[in-house]
Protein backbone atom coordinates (compact mmCIF):
# COMPACT_ATOMS: atom_id res chain seq x y z
CA UNK A 1 0.00 0.00 0.00
CA UNK A 2 2.71 2.31 1.09
CA UNK A 3 4.61 1.15 -2.01
CA UNK A 4 1.37 2.29 -4.49
CA UNK A 5 1.22 6.20 -2.58
CA UNK A 6 4.82 6.36 -3.37
CA UNK A 7 4.45 5.44 -7.05
CA UNK A 8 1.24 7.96 -7.17
CA UNK A 9 3.02 10.67 -5.10
CA UNK A 10 6.57 10.32 -7.59
CA UNK A 11 4.14 10.12 -11.07
CA UNK A 12 2.10 13.13 -10.29
CA UNK A 13 5.60 15.11 -8.71
CA UNK A 14 7.30 14.40 -12.38
CA UNK A 15 4.17 15.13 -14.30
CA UNK A 16 3.89 18.68 -12.39
CA UNK A 17 7.43 19.36 -12.25
CA UNK A 18 7.22 18.76 -16.42
CA UNK A 19 3.76 21.10 -16.35
CA UNK A 20 6.02 24.00 -14.13
CA UNK A 21 8.74 23.56 -16.52
CA UNK A 22 6.29 24.35 -19.28
CA UNK A 23 4.98 27.55 -17.54
CA UNK A 24 8.44 28.78 -17.52
CA UNK A 25 8.95 28.22 -20.77
CA UNK A 26 5.79 29.57 -21.93
CA UNK A 27 6.63 32.52 -19.99
CA UNK A 28 9.90 33.19 -21.19
CA UNK A 29 9.52 32.24 -24.91
CA UNK A 30 7.40 35.11 -27.12
CA UNK A 31 5.45 32.12 -28.98
CA UNK A 32 1.75 31.79 -29.04
CA UNK A 33 2.05 28.10 -27.91
CA UNK A 34 0.10 26.89 -24.82
CA UNK A 35 2.10 26.06 -21.50
CA UNK A 36 0.94 22.71 -21.67
CA UNK A 37 2.02 21.95 -24.54
CA UNK A 38 5.53 23.02 -23.55
CA UNK A 39 5.73 21.14 -20.19
CA UNK A 40 4.09 17.75 -22.71
CA UNK A 41 7.06 18.71 -25.07
CA UNK A 42 9.54 18.52 -21.98
CA UNK A 43 8.16 15.56 -20.47
CA UNK A 44 8.77 14.10 -24.17
CA UNK A 45 12.20 14.81 -24.17
CA UNK A 46 12.53 13.96 -20.63
CA UNK A 47 11.65 10.09 -21.60
CA UNK A 48 13.09 10.25 -25.25
CA UNK A 49 16.65 11.21 -23.21
CA UNK A 50 15.91 8.70 -20.29
CA UNK A 51 15.88 11.69 -17.78
CA UNK A 52 12.90 10.74 -16.99
CA UNK A 53 12.34 6.95 -16.36
CA UNK A 54 9.08 5.54 -18.11
CA UNK A 55 7.84 4.04 -14.54
CA UNK A 56 8.84 7.23 -12.73
CA UNK A 57 5.41 8.47 -14.59
CA UNK A 58 3.78 5.26 -15.54
CA UNK A 59 1.27 5.23 -12.79
CA UNK A 60 0.12 8.59 -12.74
CA UNK A 61 -0.21 9.06 -16.50
CA UNK A 62 -2.18 5.46 -16.57
CA UNK A 63 -4.76 7.09 -13.91
CA UNK A 64 -5.18 10.28 -16.03
CA UNK A 65 -5.99 8.26 -19.22
CA UNK A 66 -8.33 5.96 -17.48
CA UNK A 67 -10.57 9.20 -16.32
CA UNK A 68 -9.89 11.53 -19.27
CA UNK A 69 -13.41 11.47 -20.34
CA UNK A 70 -14.68 12.65 -16.71
CA UNK A 71 -11.69 15.28 -17.38
CA UNK A 72 -13.81 16.34 -20.97
CA UNK A 73 -17.39 16.45 -19.87
CA UNK A 74 -17.10 20.40 -18.04
CA UNK A 75 -15.59 21.40 -21.60
CA UNK A 76 -18.37 19.56 -23.26
CA UNK A 77 -20.98 21.16 -21.22
CA UNK A 78 -19.70 24.48 -21.97
CA UNK A 79 -20.10 23.97 -25.94
CA UNK A 80 -23.43 22.93 -25.54
CA UNK A 81 -24.20 26.37 -23.87
CA UNK A 82 -23.21 27.61 -27.14
CA UNK A 83 -24.32 25.58 -29.65
CA UNK A 84 -26.53 28.05 -31.20
CA UNK A 85 -23.49 30.28 -31.82
CA UNK A 86 -21.66 27.33 -33.41
CA UNK A 87 -24.39 26.43 -35.83
CA UNK A 88 -24.58 29.98 -37.42
CA UNK A 89 -20.61 29.84 -37.63
CA UNK A 90 -20.54 26.65 -37.97
CA UNK A 91 -19.22 26.95 -41.97
CA UNK A 92 -16.87 30.32 -40.89
CA UNK A 93 -14.72 26.74 -39.35
CA UNK A 94 -15.68 23.92 -40.74
CA UNK A 95 -14.84 25.09 -44.71
CA UNK A 96 -11.48 26.33 -43.98
CA UNK A 97 -10.39 23.00 -41.84
CA UNK A 98 -12.19 20.74 -44.66
CA UNK A 99 -10.24 22.28 -47.14
CA UNK A 100 -7.22 22.21 -45.39
CA UNK A 101 -7.36 18.53 -44.65
CA UNK A 102 -8.35 17.55 -48.23
CA UNK A 103 -5.19 19.95 -49.91
CA UNK A 104 -2.96 18.42 -47.46
CA UNK A 105 -3.76 14.91 -48.19
CA UNK A 106 -3.56 15.50 -51.83
CA UNK A 107 0.09 17.16 -51.45
CA UNK A 108 1.24 14.55 -49.07
CA UNK A 109 -0.20 12.11 -51.44
CA UNK A 110 1.68 14.01 -54.55
CA UNK A 111 5.15 14.04 -52.43
CA UNK A 112 4.63 10.70 -51.36
CA UNK A 113 4.38 9.07 -55.15
CA UNK A 114 6.93 10.98 -56.22
CA UNK A 115 9.09 9.97 -53.44
CA UNK A 116 8.56 6.57 -53.74
CA UNK A 117 7.95 6.18 -57.17
CA UNK A 118 11.25 3.81 -58.84
CA UNK A 119 11.74 5.89 -61.18
CA UNK A 120 13.04 8.82 -58.54
CA UNK A 121 14.97 6.79 -56.63
CA UNK A 122 16.81 4.85 -59.62
CA UNK A 123 17.68 8.48 -61.02
CA UNK A 124 19.43 9.29 -57.78
CA UNK A 125 21.20 6.28 -57.56
CA UNK A 126 22.47 6.54 -60.50
CA UNK A 127 23.16 10.32 -60.29
CA UNK A 128 25.46 9.35 -56.98
CA UNK A 129 27.28 6.37 -58.65
CA UNK A 130 28.32 8.61 -61.45
CA UNK A 131 29.47 10.95 -59.07
CA UNK A 132 32.08 8.26 -57.36
CA UNK A 133 33.18 7.00 -60.49
CA UNK A 134 34.03 10.79 -61.56
CA UNK A 135 31.69 10.53 -64.78
CA UNK A 136 30.09 13.77 -66.28
CA UNK A 137 26.48 14.11 -64.46
CA UNK A 138 23.90 14.47 -67.60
Amino acid sequence: MLRRVFEFARSFAVLYIALYLGNVIGFIVPLSVPASIWGLLVLFLGLLTKVIKTEWVNFGASLLIRYMSVLFVPVSMGIVEYADILVTQATSFLLPNIISTILTLVLIGILAEYLFSRRSFVYLRQRMYQKRQGKKII
